[in-house]
């Protein structure tokens, strides 16, 4: 645990979720298999929407929500789930989308956790709308791979 602030946070999610962009981009050109390859075409395309969506919440924070430290930030397992990607099976749909959803739900529940321990309504605020923002793209995804299962 360490201190961050809330720009801190939203700058490290937006990184975070271009990283995965990029990597999905690099296997989505190495792929035969058609429904890997949309699975790839469509996870790229959310994570380069989730990286513009926070970079737009970040402009409609105020500004003294956005130097708000947390006291408790998490270290962050982002490393750890660049790594499984990068060892991820590129014929394996199902492994692609655990790991996808695996990521989503991590990402929930570190928004949830810095919700909880905000010291601020402005700061609690931003990460409710952060957890938020990752529940839908979470349902989204989700109702995505269902259908994906059926093409």
């Amino acid at each position: 645990m360490r201190y961050k602030t809330v720009e801190d946070v939203i700058q490290e999610g937006r990184d975070f979720h271009a990283k995965l962009s990029q990597q999905y981009g690099q296997y989505e050109q190495l792929v035969s298999d058609r429904r890997i390859e949309l699975l790839l075409d469509q996870l790229r395309r959310r994570e380069d929407s989730m990286m513009h969506s926070l970079e737009n919440f970040r402009s409609d924070i105020a500004p003294g929500a956005l130097h708000t430290w947390v006291q408790f930030a998490p270290e962050g397992r982002e490393p750890e789930f660049l790594q499984r990607l990068r060892n991820v099976d590129l014929d394996d749909l199902d492994e692609i989308a655990k790991l996808a959803l695996d990521i989503e739900m991590y990402l929930a529940d570190q928004y949830r956790d810095l919700a909880l321990g905000a010291e601020t309504p402005s700061a609690r605020d931003a990460f409710e709308r952060l957890l938020e923002l990752e529940e839908l793209e979470e349902h989204t995804l989700s109702k995505n791979l269902f259908n994906l299962r059926d093409y």
